[in-house]
């Protein structure tokens, strides 16, 4: 029962995921048209065309050896994220891997694109969430 109420209230969170790009977007908007020239206006898009080609690292002997200590449902569930969204999940620590865990696969996704401050307020969101189920 424990572990739905938790599903149940990350699923708040998870809408934030959702929506938090849009929202991100729209306050990006500047209140008037400015001129920009064309380089200005390509270089965001050359650097996450430079970002995507990137390749995620592949898991260490350790990271793999943890893996296959893992419940069945985990393992295949872990295989079938995008490997930079692999590499994401390595990048947290043993609390954030916990909540990770939690989330929808298409939220880890989302979470794992998201540009460094927007995943840290997000993450900031859950952590609170997941206290105030807690207590």
């Amino acid at each position: 029962m424990h572990k739905s109420l938790n599903t149940l209230g990350l699923a708040g969170v998870a809408m934030a995921l959702a929506l938090t790009p849009a929202m991100a977007g729209a306050q990006e908007q500047p209140a008037q048209e400015t001129p920009v020239d064309a380089a200005t206006e390509a270089a965001p898009q050359a650097a996450e065309a430079t970002a995507a080609a990137t390749p995620a690292p592949a898991p260490t002997a350790e990271q793999t050896a943890q893996v296959e200590t893992w419940p069945a449902d985990k393992q295949a569930a872990y295989k079938a994220w995008p490997a930079d969204t692999q590499a994401y999940f390595w990048s947290l620590d043993s609390e954030r891997q916990d909540i990770f865990w939690r989330l929808k696969d298409a939220d880890k996704v989302t979470l794992s694109k998201m540009a460094e401050p927007q995943r840290e307020s997000t993450w900031k969101l859950m952590e609170d969430k997941v206290k105030a189920m807690q207590s």
